[in-house]
């Protein structure tokens, strides 16, 4: 059984059906109510709460009637702002012994949600929320129905109807406020449709208009299929309004004339100024003939948009097309024959019986349409899953869902789902605040058929979603090492890295040490004194392959400027060490130099006849060089003749004053400076 809510523009209508073996629509109860003044404009719901309240109304005397408990419901949404899209699929069914309807029914959501892909300007602000079967393929050949068939591949390909997010989400809401939970959701022309024009008739091109008090839907079979749905907003309100506004009356008044148009010659009635007033049926047709004319227009013209030519029959359904004249209207505008055009009533079909009062308007051709495609299970959006046992319903076209998204409709919190994270932790660190999160908690354990699955995990219908309890996030253990970072600095463009000290109450912490809530946390750079022990070290070399090892004193610079000891280091500094303090070669040649004597100017000088060679990797230096790290010193000692020039290094005159010079060795004028000097040769320097 099921229950089917029509939330029309003006009226309510419910009604409670079942289908029988010979899959006639039994109607077991059906009530019209009005809604409280205009909760509905054009189709769409603006008071929710109105019209909440009025569905409420009418769930309260549809179970007082039938004594049955009601908590699902069928509905079907206007087609205002109705945009529609085609998608196919196709499946490998080799491996499958026969198709059943589980294998018909994925195929089906699979091509609506190629039909969702393919909307032009598809974004998430547009659900689907209705499709109809084009038709189904059997091995690329067409077949009236796929169920028990077996074969190769089979293929369909729909018609999907998309309505903006909001006009279905009024629509849920209204619903969720009265504890409804919806099973089957369709558009109004798909519903009434299915019901006036099923598949034995779609080989003719028939046109079905649906008008009712804010919209006239449309929906157009030709070649056994559904080709297309449109919509037009003008409908019966226009009607009543044209009404109101000729005679000055309110909407209720205008409403009451034009439904009596077709049975009344005459109308007594009282204006908005409380004057007694009569007009006359014609009177009242005259008033209505010019909207009758826009409307039937309008509806002629998306028509003849959507078939590109005039159909062979209209069908009109719902209140607004009672109108007296309308039928009439659409026929010219289409120029079609009077009789090509008819309102179709609910006392018209054969495949429906009735328990109780025969239903005979066409104002119910559209709920019991939604009762049939919803026991029929045709062209719905609505798939169930299960959650630790208990039915959930989605709307599953259009985008992927995820296990999260059904628990949260499911009516899961996040809480729920996700453990709390532990208490994060606050200190204060050189005056500045420091934050410290909680360890998260876990997601509570999830399996999906039985198997492991997270909350992104995706979704299929029919689905069993099992979810176990969250664990809450272990306590947080902050230490010192959590929350100070070592610094970096360069020594001769080596990066290094140093770990300030810290002080919690004047007390030197460790790495190790355990930080606490409010905490205060002071810190302290280490000083050049403190560090540079590590750079502290012997300078190793080699003098005549013998080693040696001495120890460097070591000077700090930054930007050339030495620095002192207590100097501390700050982040990313860029130091440089130079060693100090460290011995000539020199130091290192102590052989005592064989040495040759000259007289010279009466004096005995003893000379050197012999010279130190030093060199450093095949290269000469002098012996005052510094020694330095890693060098290997080769030390030679050679003769040598001493020469005139190196009896300069014993003058001690001063040579401003000299003007003439004459230097003798043994007697005779010296030719060169370079004159070598044998043992006792005797040199005179004479000068003025």
């Amino acid at each position: 059984m099921i229950f089917a809510l029509d939330v029309g523009t003006r009226t309510l209508k419910a009604v409670l059906a079942d289908i029988d073996e010979e899959e006639n629509i039994i109607i077991h109860h059906c009530i019209m109510r009005e809604h409280e003044n205009r909760a509905m404009i054009d189709g769409q719901i603006h008071d929710i709460h109105k019209v909440a309240k009025g569905v409420n109304k009418v769930v309260t005397q549809l179970k007082e009637l039938s004594g049955e408990k009601i908590d699902t419901v069928a509905v079907a949404l206007a087609g205002r702002f109705l945009i529609t899209s085609t998608g196919e699929s196709s499946m490998d069914i080799s491996s499958i012994k026969y198709i059943q309807e589980d294998t018909i029914r994925k195929i089906e959501l699979d091509a609506v949600k190629t039909a969702t892909e393919n909307l032009d300007n598809f974004s998430s602000g547009m659900y689907c929320v209705g499709y109809s079967v084009l038709y189904y393929k059997l091995n690329d050949e067409w077949i009236k129905k796929l169920d028990g068939q077996r074969g190769e591949k089979a293929s369909v390909k729909v018609i999907a109807a998309f309505l903006p997010k909001n006009v279905v989400q009024a629509m849920m809401t209204v619903l969720e406020i009265n504890n409804l939970t919806p099973v089957h959701i369709t558009l109004e022309p798909i519903a009434a449709m299915n019901l006036i024009v099923p598949p034995d008739l779609r080989n003719l091109n028939i046109v079905m208009v649906d008008v009712g008090a804010g919209t006239s839907d449309i929906a157009i079979s030709s070649d056994g299929t559904i080709i297309g749905y449109g919509m037009v907003p003008l409908a019966g309100d226009e009607i009543t309004e044209a009404i109101t506004k000729a005679l000055l009356v309110d909407f209720v008044t205008a409403e009451n004339i034009k439904r009596n148009l077709s049975v009344q010659q005459e109308f007594v009635y009282k204006d908005i100024l409380d004057f007694d007033q009569k007009t006359s049926a014609q009177d009242i047709k005259n008033i209505i003939a010019p909207v009758l004319d826009e409307i039937t227009s309008k509806i002629s013209e998306k028509i003849l948009e959507l078939n590109g030519k005039p159909p062979v029959a209209v069908m009109i359904v719902g209140g607004g097309g009672k109108a007296a004249g309308f039928k009439e209207k659409l026929a010219e505008k289409l120029s079609l024959i009077p009789n090509r055009v008819a309102l179709k009533e609910a006392s018209s079909l054969s495949t429906l019986v009735f328990e109780n009062e025969k239903l005979n308007g066409s104002e119910f051709i559209t709920p019991i349409g939604i009762a049939n495609v919803a026991l029929r299970k045709e062209g719905n959006v609505f798939n169930t899953v299960t959650v630790n046992g208990k039915t959930v319903n989605m709307m599953m076209i259009g985008n992927d869902l995820t296990v999260m998204q059904v628990l949260l409709q499911a009516g899961y919190t996040i809480n729920q789902l996700i453990g709390k994270p532990s208490p994060a932790i606050s200190v204060e660190v050189d005056k500045k605040l420091v934050i410290k999160k909680g360890n998260m908690g876990k997601e509570a354990p999830i399996r999906i058929n039985g198997i492991p699955a997270t909350l992104k995990s995706f979704i299929k219908p029919s689905d069993s979603i099992e979810i176990g309890e969250p664990q809450s996030g272990p306590e947080l253990i902050l230490k010192v090492r959590d929350i100070i970072n070592p610094g970096e600095y360069y020594i001769n463009g080596e990066k290094k890295n140093f770990i300030p000290q810290v002080f919690r109450n004047g007390q030197k912490l460790t790495a190790d040490t355990i930080i606490n809530d409010t905490d205060i946390i002071s810190t302290k750079n280490p000083s050049l004194k403190e560090l540079i022990g590590e750079f502290q070290k012997n300078v190793v070399f080699t003098l005549n392959a013998v080693p040696y090892e001495v120890p460097a004193g070591l000077a700090v610079s930054k930007n050339g400027e030495i620095l002192s000891d207590s100097y501390l280091i700050n982040y990313n500094d860029r130091l440089e060490i130079h060693p100090v303090n460290l011995p000539s070669i020199r130091e290192f040649t102590c052989t005592e130099l064989k040495k040759r004597k000259v007289l010279f100017n009466d004096q005995i000088l003893e000379m050197p006849c012999e010279e130190i060679i030093v060199k450093n990797s095949g290269k000469p230096i002098d012996l005052q060089t510094t020694v330095s790290e890693g060098s290997n010193y080769l030390v030679e000692i050679v003769p040598r003749d001493p020469t005139l020039l190196d009896i300069l290094a014993f003058l001690s005159i001063e040579t401003q004053k000299i003007h003439s010079f004459e230097f003798f060795i043994n007697g005779n004028r010296a030719e060169s400076f370079i004159q070598p000097l044998s043992e006792n040769s005797v040199v005179r320097f004479n000068y003025s």
